[in-house]
């Protein structure tokens, strides 16, 4: 301003403590240069935490028939989940939920001590220096290596495999899909109460969010459990408070025996490791592609920090008494929901704080609400799946396999690893080396051999999942209203006059209009 402006004559006004510590945090955890909102991260952190609530329950349920005593072992399955979480959040800024992982816990259970007959304490031992090997070897680099060796395909299919992963657990918990003796699975019973709620919230939610709601899948979950506490189909929570324990647990090491048994042990131990890194590789990649956090060379920022938190988290639960921590899948949820930043992450650790005290209320969440997020979430990760190069045979069959291994074997560590190494042997027979062998055997020519299976796509590319309309990376919620809505009915005067009789996509009539479609 000029110094004759009368306006530079105000006095300056000093910025409000409030005012000063929200411009610290947005600038902090890049909350608008990620394009999200306070408000935006709590609902994410609401959504992640109650869709991961049940582990509260489970967790405890499942490390009990170890021996380890329930109350203990449910206070401990809070406390790691703080721990780590609230690290992934200030260290990686990623909005990532880490808590005691499925699958991980039941190998704890039957495949070490009851199958082994070991011991939890000596159990516990074996994952303690496993969350320590983890960290130092993310600390050596070699678990960001792995990520970015992975094939591109690989990484979207990976999101694409967790979605359906996480949509099969959903039709699970709602009882839409139940075990059979002659098919492995089969429909439920559609009349059922609790599946109709189940289907009702899956279509309340979808309903909510293309009408671009805010919180739609919170309100969605809230209604539902309403529904299943007032109607008597869940039961209503024991108890209200209960006072955190580690009674039993906490320090309850056996190192000597852990060493005494290494023929056991040390395979044990790399079998949690494995599993850790390849899952914790899969999901944060997934995870991050659909929040839009990865950029153009396939790096996701933080991804170190969330490798650092896994480890963090799996030894300081062995030290509180649970099994190891992982990245869950929920974390899609508040993906889904708008979560970007950390802040999502220390939301959900906040809800753990309170949670350690009312156990009893959060665990009591039906699985009529937690279970629809799942399936919604599921049809969000499908995206990336347009952007895979499915011409490339080479890439095409290993990327098909991680998808269809993660939901049938109940295992996302499985699905990368079945991706891999079908990856890594189609690669290496396919070799220029093995050029002259397959001659003589077919008796072609040798240059014939060393062509490219298949023609690789040159208009695909990690770019184009963002810019897709129907990206997860691009929510409903997000988008302005100048933007045209993916149930927007066309207008018919823009369609070639022969192609008005057929349904064809809204974008592509004048490019893909047949002769003779009518």
């Amino acid at each position: 301003r000029a110094p004759c402006d009368p306006a530079a004559m105000e006095p300056v006004r000093e910025p409000t403590h409030e005012a000063g510590l929200l411009w610290w945090l947005d600038q902090r955890f890049k909350v608008t240069a990620r394009g999200s909102s306070f408000g935006t991260e709590f609902r994410a952190g609401t959504v992640t935490f109650m869709t991961m609530a049940y582990i509260l329950l489970v967790n405890p349920t499942i490390l009990s028939h170890s021996g380890m005593p329930f109350r203990a072992v449910a206070s401990a399955t809070a406390a790691s989940a703080i721990v780590a979480t609230a690290f992934v959040g200030v260290v990686a800024n990623l909005p990532f939920g880490l808590a005691a992982g499925m699958g991980l816990n039941a190998y704890f259970t039957y495949g070490v001590c009851v199958s082994r007959q070991l011991s939890y304490e000596i159990a516990l031992s074996v994952v303690f220096v496993q969350g320590v090997t983890f960290g130092a070897l993310t600390l050596m680099g070699a678990c960001s290596y792995i990520q970015k060796a992975m094939p591109h395909n690989l990484k979207h299919a990976i999101t694409v495999g967790i979605g359906l992963f996480q949509a099969f657990i959903g039709f699970q918990m709602t009882k839409l899909v139940v075990p059979d003796e002659e098919t492995l699975v089969a429909l439920g019973d559609v009349r059922n109460v609790q599946v109709l709620l189940g289907v009702l919230t899956v279509v309340g939610i979808a309903v909510l969010t293309v009408h671009r709601v805010q919180g739609a899948m919170l309100i969605g979950m809230l209604v539902s459990s309403l529904v299943s506490w007032l109607t008597g189909l869940h039961p209503l929570p024991s108890a209200v408070v209960e006072m955190p324990t580690l009674e039993g647990t906490f320090n309850h090491f056996d190192f000597p025996g852990m060493v005494a048994e290494w023929h056991t042990t040390l395979p044990v131990m790399l079998a949690f490791l494995f599993v850790s890194v390849f899952d914790t590789a899969g999901v944060q990649f997934g995870a991050g592609l659909q929040a839009g956090l990865v950029d153009e060379d396939n790096h996701l920022p933080g991804s170190t920090g969330a490798f650092l938190a896994t480890s963090v988290g799996t030894a300081v639960g062995a030290v509180l008494g649970t099994s190891p921590v992982i990245i869950h899948n929920e974390t899609c949820a508040g993906i889904a929901e708008g979560g970007r930043t950390g802040l999502t992450a220390l939301v959900v650790a906040a809800y753990f704080v309170l949670a350690i005290f009312f156990i009893p209320v959060f665990a009591a969440v039906p699985p009529t609400a937690t279970a629809p997020a799942l399936i919604i979430v599921g049809a969000f990760m499908m995206t990336p799946a347009s952007s895979m190069d499915w011409d490339n045979f080479a890439e095409a069959l290993p990327a098909y396999l991680t998808i269809a291994v993660m939901p049938l074997t109940y295992s996302i560590a499985n699905g990368v690893v079945a991706g891999l190494l079908a990856y890594l042997l189609i690669q290496a027979l396919t070799q220029p080396w093995w050029a002259p062998l397959v001659r003589r055997v077919r008796g072609v020519d040798e240059s014939e051999l060393t062509k490219p299976l298949s023609r690789k796509s040159s208009d695909r590319s990690i770019n184009s999942v963002a810019k897709s309309p129907h990206a997860v990376c691009r929510p409903l919620l997000e988008r302005s209203s100048a933007e045209p809505h993916p149930l927007q009915v066309p207008d018919v005067t823009a369609i070639p006059r022969g192609a008005r009789a057929g349904r064809m996509p809204t974008r592509s009539y004048s490019e893909t209009h047949v002769p003779g479609a009518t």
